[in-house]
């Protein structure tokens, strides 16, 4: 894995504790980025003992090594990502609105990026 799919892994990790806890369909989703990035052994066993703790996006995501187009990607998996167990808790829409801003996209720039993730959750909770 390279540094910044680690950080972007980091943030998910972030926004998965929006509401307090990691569930099922969110540990899921990181576990099958961490197979879509190529983890190694290593760097899979340091991410998932990293989820272990409560993460916060201003304690634990450093974004200055993300170019933009990684920036979008964050944002793409995290809106997908406060959908997965079928809904999105006012907790997971307000860590959501702060990655956002964190990232520097303006509102009008994410609001297609977060249909589109509503869009696949839903299909994905039909398949399920």
């Amino acid at each position: 894995m390279t540094p910044r799919e680690k950080t972007i892994l980091r943030g998910l990790i972030a926004v998965a504790w929006a509401d307090g806890t990691v569930k099922a369909p969110e540990a899921g989703l990181i576990e099958g980025l961490l197979w879509a990035f190529d983890a190694s052994a290593e760097d899979e066993q340091e991410l998932l003992e990293y989820a272990k703790k409560k993460r916060t996006l201003d304690a634990d995501l450093a974004l200055d090594d993300l170019e933009r187009e990684d920036r979008a990607l964050l944002l793409a998996h995290a809106a997908l990502l406060t959908h997965a167990d079928g809904k999105q808790t006012k907790g997971e829409e307000k860590v959501l609105g702060k990655l956002i801003e964190r990232l520097g996209f303006t509102a009008a720039e994410a609001e297609p990026v977060i249909f589109e993730a509503r869009s696949r959750a839903g299909k994905l909770a039909e398949r399920v």
